[in-house]
């Protein structure tokens, strides 16, 4: 008799990033797609009956204090239910958890929307859920349970460090820090990428929605995770190809391709019998301010 397969424990996600205007890069109506992913992913809930992980940003970074009204009541309409999440830079008011009951995830999490496990943890049966919200020191507590999940939200890379002077995480890293927890859900670097160490599984499941220009061939995705398995299984989520672009970034390089271009030029250009400054006051006369100095730097320099 074939064995009947298990449901997944949770849904692993992270930076969702909820925002009514549509990113640079995107040349398609964004907000059908971004409407069309959310829907996709309360059906995957529907499907299974099990909680999600999230790692935190489920707004994005526009909104300083409050998203509108309308936006929130989308969210609160539209959003899965029994999500657990914690608070990410973009959440957070000043980026400070001492703004969090003024942010737009205190309102989702009165209105029972979502679960945010900080300062206290909480319990899913026997799995303990442990929040680090961004900007919270990170450890590992002493009570723990059957099953133990921490959802972070801080820079945790894989390989390499994703910019110079980088502060963050290695993956390696976190895993030490957690040697008796059963996953760890990260949020805010935007790849994906997966560690592990003994029973211990890491989760940078990256951005649920392409709103980079350097995202053009990310895959956006969702892990299953199955505690008793102790494995997680990748779900791709359904994507448009060709709707992400970069020519707003090589617009911007072509201009200032031919700005560099026109102050050199006109450096090589002189007028006799008048100083090299007094020269360059009547080359720039009545030209753009933010050109004027851009010359001015060029030849300080």
């Amino acid at each position: 008799m074939r064995r009947k397969k298990k449901n997944p424990t949770a849904i692993i996600t992270g930076d969702i990033e909820i925002r009514n205007h549509t990113p640079l890069c995107r040349t398609d109506d964004y907000m059908e797609a971004f409407k069309r992913k959310i829907k996709w992913l309360k059906d995957l809930q529907e499907k299974y009956d099990c909680p999600i992980f999230d790692g935190g940003d489920l707004f994005d970074k526009k909104y300083k204090q409050y998203p509108s009204h309308s936006l929130l009541g989308w969210a609160i309409k539209n959003l899965p239910n029994d999500i657990y999440t914690v608070p990410g830079n973009h959440d957070l008011p000043g980026k400070s958890i001492e703004n969090y009951k003024n942010s737009a995830m205190a309102v989702l999490e009165e209105s029972e929307i979502v679960n945010v496990p900080y300062p206290h943890f909480l319990c899913i049966d026997d799995i303990g859920v442990y929040g680090f919200p961004w900007g919270v020191e990170i450890e590992q507590p002493t009570i723990l349970q059957s099953y133990n999940v921490a959802l972070i939200h801080t820079m945790v890379y894989d390989k390499f460090e994703p910019f110079p002077g980088c502060e963050g995480y290695k993956k390696e890293e976190l895993l030490d820090i957690f040697p008796d927890f059963d996953l760890i859900v990260c949020g805010h670097h935007h790849q994906t990428f997966t560690g592990q160490k003994g029973n211990t599984i890491l989760v940078n499941p990256g951005s649920l929605v392409r709103n980079d220009a350097d995202q053009i061939d990310h895959k956006p995705c969702v892990f299953l995770w199955y505690a008793e398995e102790r494995r997680v299984e990748k779900v791709y989520t359904p994507i448009e190809k060709g709707v992400v672009s970069r020519q707003h970034i090589d617009d911007k390089k072509n201009k200032e391709y031919r700005l560099d271009a026109f102050v050199e030029k006109l450096g090589e250009q002189t007028i006799t019998g008048i100083n090299f400054e007094k020269n360059l006051e009547m080359s720039t006369s009545g030209i753009n301010k933010n050109i004027t100095d851009k010359v001015w730097q060029y030849f300080e320099g």
